[in-house]
């Protein structure tokens, strides 16, 4: 199927979204579509079944993607990897039940299609165009076959042709759009009395009889949970001995071997015009129209291509500029390349096009001497990374014999390897500093096998190029942390919890005072640490002077009277917990914000639309997982151990 892709189609075609290879790499998992049999399904929706290597590379995907958003700050506390999991394949059974209806119901993505999208996709073309050779390279060096990547990308678009046919379908009616109008321009006229808990701290006091009561009432709370260090030894490629400097004829091998890495290749410039083989027309239109081109050109040598493109019919026109081989169709490239410049090719034809080319210009192969100190230098830099990777190879391969034949200990792996046993910090199940970050670690130190039996894990693989071996050093059990350790924890704790208690009840008087006929001034004066904070008038969005729960309180709050003279009070609590109280002075319905009324409606009507058709879709899924048998295997959501 579409072996015309990877023999050499290139053009210019539509527009698509950047990034169409991540979704189907990201959501699917590479490979996915020919998993062997041996691995396991953890999931089957309808007729589709999800494995355990497609859950596990989309789930891969999915936390790199949370690692590099939050950067520093990423937590696996904030993200529970089992939390991720399920949600990772809650999404590949939508997108299988989606896939399964669309097929069913005549929905279909043509070959045309699907070459459209791969031709048109930025990480498949060099210098705006699509080329062949990187299609290829980029597939293979993710381990997949083109005819798996165009199947699974041929299932992202049937599920995407849902969404869009769901998407047109949706409108928004007149009133609702009339009354997100409404609320997206009402204002509020606001001033507050903020009531800060930490200015209610001084003048709380607790008790150690209070301290104690509550680790009594509370030992759950503050558990040490179970806890192991590991011996392990380690076998890391980047730490070996490479056995002293690469000798000349070692460096001479892979100079000549790697041409390309060092220089740059022989290069062609030309104009080049296709006609593609329509499977419509047949491919004998093609051949007629570029056979009536190369009479033209033989005629007259100094046509311009591009011109001649304009004036015929299904003939489109580029120019490449100092072109690789490896950047052409393989028929255009040999051919280009055994031209002299000014010369005008015979038609040449692919399985998806004919070609004529003009030879424009070439650059020479340009590669600098064996000698030269930059290529010396990354010689030898090669030299070691490939002495690395056979020491790497060899001492791996004994690590595993080994891991087998003597599970007890690990003197014999470190005496026959010359690799230090070293020992780890505390790790718990949920992590640990050093290597305890590897879930692979974590897995196999409280694994049965390694903490209840007391045998060596299996080997590790932590990354490309590092293996380990551990056993358990030390074990602690789930026990609750002494009192002594936790006191200060808990009284800092009852503090907080009693001067927010007292931050609260100052709220609740000073809004009881208010109903009963103060004023805000007057409730301020004679209150101690309330803040008064006249905001006037503010609306449901972009107003810094409010966060997301006061914003959300001021417009809840029920008025008597209308417009300026409304009015209304009540005590809400900011995002992070401090009490403050609310009165409203009047409302009023602010549209003049720099876009006219009716195109602030049109733009709501698109919100609301585009809303509208969200609600539809999440039905829409939700009656399809409903009618679909879904079965999920009892231990899909544990992560399978990671050994070699």
């Amino acid at each position: 199927m579409l072996q015309k892709i990877r023999d050499g189609a290139s053009g210019p075609l539509a527009y698509i979204v950047v990034g169409i290879i991540a979704v189907v790499f990201g959501v699917w998992g590479i490979g996915s579509y020919f998993t062997p049999s041996s691995d396991p399904a953890v999931a089957t929706a309808g007729d589709t079944q999800i494995t355990q290597s497609e859950l596990q590379r989309a789930f891969d995907q999915r936390y790199q993607q949370l690692r590099q958003a939050m950067g520093d700050s990423f937590n696996t506390s904030v993200f529970p990897p089992g939390e991720v999991r399920r949600s990772v394949l809650q999404r590949l059974i939508d997108q299988a039940v989606v896939t399964q209806y669309a097929s069913e119901n005549g929905y279909r993505v043509t070959d045309a299609d699907l070459l459209t999208y791969i031709r048109n996709n930025p990480q498949f073309q060099v210098n705006g165009s699509f080329s062949a050779e990187r299609y290829k390279q980029l597939l293979a060096a993710s381990g997949i076959q083109p005819s798996q990547y165009e199947a699974r990308l041929r299932r992202a678009l049937l599920g995407d042709q849902v969404r869009q046919v769901m998407t047109l379908g949706a409108f928004a009616v007149g009133p609702e759009v009339d009354q997100a109008f409404a609320q997206a321009h009402t204002e509020r006229e606001v001033s507050l009395l903020r009531f800060e808990p930490a200015a209610y701290r001084q003048n709380v006091e607790i008790s150690d009889a209070a301290v104690s009561d509550y680790y009594q009432a509370h030992k759950d709370e503050f558990m040490q949970p179970e806890r192991v260090k590991v011996s392990y030894v380690s076998l890391d490629a980047n730490t070996l001995d490479t056995g002293g400097e690469p000798d000349t004829a070692k460096l001479r091998q892979i100079y000549d071997a790697q041409q390309q890495a060092f220089g740059t290749p022989e290069t062609r410039s030309a104009g080049i015009l296709r006609v593609d083989i329509d499977d419509t027309a047949g491919p004998s239109a093609a051949r007629e129209t570029v056979s009536q081109l190369a009479d033209k050109l033989t005629d007259n040598k100094s046509t311009d291509l591009s011109a001649l493109a304009d004036d015929t019919a299904g003939v489109t026109y580029r120019q490449v500029t100092d072109q690789a081989r490896a950047d052409l169709p393989s028929a255009v490239a040999d051919t280009l390349f055994s031209m002299d410049k000014g010369a005008v090719s015979h038609p040449i034809k692919t399985d998806s096009a004919w070609y004529l080319v003009r030879m424009t210009g070439k650059q020479a192969a340009q590669r600098p001497a064996f000698d030269d100190p930059d290529v010396q230098a990354r010689l030898k830099a090669m030299a070691r990374a490939d002495q690395r990777d056979e020491a790497f190879a060899e001492k791996s391969d004994t690590l595993q014999d080994l891991a087998y034949q003597a599970p007890n200990d690990l003197n014999t792996i470190s005496e026959t390897l010359s690799l230090q046993p070293q020992t780890s910090q505390w790790i718990t199940a949920d992590g640990g500093p050093g290597i305890g970050q590897y879930d692979a670690v974590r897995n196999a130190a409280f694994s049965d096998a390694v903490l209840e039996d007391g045998l060596n894990s299996k080997v590790l693989k932590l990354g490309q190029q590092r293996e380990v071996v551990l056993r358990v050093a030390e074990h602690d059990a789930a026990a609750p942390k002494p009192l002594a350790a936790v006191a200060d924890t808990i009284r800092k704790r009852l503090k907080t919890e009693a001067a927010a208690d007292k931050a609260a009840k100052a709220a609740d008087r000073a809004l009881a005072a208010l109903r009963s006929g103060q004023s805000i001034q007057q409730v301020a004066d004679t209150t101690d640490n309330a803040r008064l904070q006249r905001l006037g008038y503010v609306g449901r969005n972009g107003d810094n002077a409010l966060d997301r729960s006061l914003r959300k309180a001021v417009f809840a709050i029920a008025l008597e009277g209308q417009d300026r003279a409304a009015r209304g009070s009540g005590v809400a609590r900011t995002d992070d917990g401090m009490p403050v109280v609310i009165t409203i002075s009047g409302q009023r319905l602010n549209a003049s914000q720099g876009t006219s009324e009716n195109k602030r409606k049109a733009e709501i009507a698109d919100q609301q639309r585009q809303y509208n058709a969200s609600l539809e879709y999440a039905a829409f899924d939700r009656y399809l997982n409903e009618q679909a048998e879904i079965e999920i295997e009892k231990d899909s959501l544990k992560a399978p151990e990671t050994s070699s």
